[in-house]
């Protein structure tokens, strides 16, 4: 018990059902609470990596944070976006293009749909092959279930098997209080989800 406080206050943002707050709301939260623990204040912060918010993720995400920042990365590339912008920071930080780097990851993804404030990743912006997609609304789950198609089709992977993952998660998630959902379920139940 006493480690799963000690965690908690670590925790960068709160988690689980947040309804009360929206996804800039969140983000500052995170910022605030990194750099508290970092012994830093946003004074200090001149570089910024985001996926976050708004047509330009640092831009709009530094304005709202007050942040001035010399450096920026809006590189996203999904779930790994954060291992690209620590990579992209350390670099920046070597060339002397910045000394502290602030980065945020897209934070409103579970908020949304949630909120049901939209439906799928739609970009009316959206060029090159996205212009085709986006849309329909073919949303990044639906990327993720062809690459579990995929690996089925090559590998041998049932769908009981993939259904195990969902398990083991919820079963994992039973002991953090601020899981999204904490009730176990079993492999039947993820076969008969929607």
């Amino acid at each position: 018990m006493e480690r799963r406080r000690r965690d908690r206050r670590r925790c960068a943002v709160d988690v689980g059902r947040v309804d009360e707050k929206g996804p800039y709301e969140l983000i500052a939260q995170a910022s605030r609470r990194a750099l508290a623990d970092a012994g830093l204040t946003p004074a200090d912060v001149d570089g910024l990596a985001s996926t976050g918010q708004g047509t330009l993720p640092p831009v709009d995400v530094g304005e709202y944070l007050g942040l001035r920042p010399r450096w920026v990365d809006s590189t996203a590339v999904g779930g790994a976006s954060w291992e690209v912008m620590a990579s992209h920071a350390a670099d920046a930080i070597a060339a002397g293009h910045a000394d502290v780097v602030l980065a945020d990851l897209r934070l409103d993804g579970p908020l949304g749909p949630a909120k049901g404030l939209r439906g799928a990743n739609i970009n009316w912006g959206a060029r090159g092959p996205l212009q085709w997609e986006a849309p329909y609304g073919h949303t990044l789950v639906s990327k993720y279930a062809m690459a579990a198609r995929r690996h089925m089709h090559a590998y041998g992977t049932t769908i009981e098997q993939l259904a195990e993952v969902a398990v083991s998660a919820r079963f994992n998630a039973a002991d953090n209080p601020d899981a999204y959902y904490r009730d176990p379920i079993t492999v039947d139940d993820v076969l008969v989800a929607r």
